[in-house]
Parts: structure tokens; C-alpha cells; sequence
């Protein structure tokens, strides 16, 4: 039964480490998805713009006097804001930078800023655009489309990192926590694991404070390896070897006998 127990422990230990990093990688890769939507966006409103700004022959649009959109301004600024807010995320996950712009309170509050910026936009294109098939034969009218889908996406990925980052931050209790450990699962093993391997290594490597943060949030990866060096050393030490189970079973079958 304690070995059934031990091997429980210690595959929970492995599968809550894995789902935390494949958790962050999906963290920096939805910031390079939401900076590549934002370079898409700009090249199409920047197209957008330089039509109806440039002079034209035709006199389908405001009689072919060079003019310019509000809704296109506004998406103009969405991706201008976007572009380096990702590229600082994905610079503040890779090189694990502890700053105040890199903590998840940062984060959430220009996220939720964004979000208003890019469901405002897309949604006055879409109203002022609602069905453009009628004339896809015609560019302008295909980088309308084009630009309509890239801002629904763009914002589609902001509503997901939002709510995810908010969701890790309320669960940790912890706003200040930096953005390259806000996504971290939470690790559950048993009680007699967490005791005798784990408290040493807590009181050596956790944050200083109290509450939640002494007890369960740690900084440095200084812990993560100690942690996993003490959990091998402790199942290693408590588990018989092979030869050593075989010898008692044999006792054990003698005595019967």
C-alpha cells in the first residue's frame, strides 16, 4: 500500500510540474500569436488608410476626395498599442525579468484596456461593414474583409489571455506575482511527502511574508530543484530494493512453511 501511495505522489508531482510548463508556454506563444495579429492588422489598415488618403479617379467614395476613417484610426492604434505590450510580455516571460511592468497586475490592467480598444474597433468596422460579399471582386473591399477578421481575432486572443491571467492571479491570491509564474498549477501531493521533503526546502527558498505567500509561492528555481532532489532521495530511501524484497519474501515463504 505505500508503495502504490509513493508512486501516486510521485506521479502527481510529475504531471503538476508538466501541466505547468506546458501552461507557460502557452502564455509566451498567445502573446507571439497576439503580436503577429497586430502586425496583420496594422499592414491592412495602414493599405486601408493609404486608399482612402491618396487621390482617386473614382467617385464612389466621398467623390474622390482623399478622406479618412475613424474606425480605421482606431484600429490603427489597437495594433500600434498591441505590438510592443506583446513584445514586452514575450521578452518579460523568456528572460524571466522581475519589474513592476511584469507582474500580473500590470498585465491584466493593460490587457483589459486593450480589450475595450480592440472590441470597439472591430465592432464599428463590423457595423459599418456588416457584409462585404458583394463586392469581393474589388481589393479595397477584400482588405476591409481581411482587416475586420484580424481585428476579431486579435481581440478573441486578448479575451483568452485575459481571462487566464486573471483566473491564475484571483486563485493565488497574489496580484504582485510575476507574470512568468502566474501561470503555474498548483501542486498537490500527500501529506506525509509534503512534511518531510518539503518543509525544509519551503523554509530555505519561500518568499519572505505570511499567509499564502509563505506558504505557497516561491520565486526562484532554486526550489524547484531542491525539491525534486529531495523528493528522489526520499522515495529512493524508503523504497526496498529488488533483491531485498525478493530475500524477505523468501523468508517470509520459509517460516510459513
Amino acid at each position: 500500500m505505500g508503495t502504490q501511495d509513493e508512486e501516486r505522489s510521485r506521479i502527481t508531482v510529475a504531471t503538476t510540474h508538466i501541466a505547468t510548463l506546458y501552461a507557460r508556454a502557452i502564455h509566451v506563444w498567445a502573446y507571439i500569436i497576439l503580436g503577429v495579429l497586430s502586425i496583420l492588422l496594422l499592414i491592412f489598415t495602414i493599405a486601408r488608410l493609404v486608399y482612402t488618403l491618396s487621390p482617386r479617379s473614382d467617385r464612389f467614395l466621398n467623390n474622390g476626395r482623399p478622406f479618412y476613417e475613424t474606425t480605421v484610426v482606431e484600429l490603427v492604434v489597437c495594433g500600434l498599442f498591441t505590438l510592443p505590450f506583446s513584445g514586452l510580455m514575450v521578452f518579460g516571460l523568456r528572460t524571466r525579468l522581475k519589474a513592476p511592468f511584469t507582474t500580473a497586475l500590470f498585465e491584466v490592467i493593460i490587457l483589459g484596456l486593450l480589450w475595450f480598444l480592440w472590441i470597439g474597433g472591430a465592432g464599428s468596422a463590423t457595423s459599418i461593414w456588416p457584409d462585404l460579399n458583394f463586392c469581393v471582386q474589388y481589393s479595397p473591399c477584400r482588405v476591409l474583409q481581411a482587416m475586420i477578421a484580424w481585428a476579431w481575432l486579435g481581440w478573441i486572443v486578448i479575451t483568452f489571455i485575459l481571462l487566464t491571467s486573471t483566473f491564475f492571479a484571483l486563485r493565488a491570491g497574489n496580484w504582485g506575482v510575476s507574470i512568468f509564474e502566474a501561470w503555474e498549477v498548483e501542486r498537490r501531493v500527500d501529506a506525509k511527502f509534503t512534511l518531510d521533503v518539503e518543509r525544509p526546502a519551503r523554509s530555505q527558498y519561500a518568499d519572505s511574508g505570511s499567509g499564502s505567500k509563505r506558504t505557497g509561492r516561491f520565486t526562484t528555481n532554486t526550489y524547484e530543484a531542491e525539491r525534486w532532489r529531495r523528493a528522489v532521495n526520499w522515495l529512493e530511501a524508503d523504497r526496498k530494493s529488488p533483491s531485498e524484497e525478493t530475500h524477505e519474501r523468501v523468508a517470509s515463504t520459509s517460516r510459513a512453511v
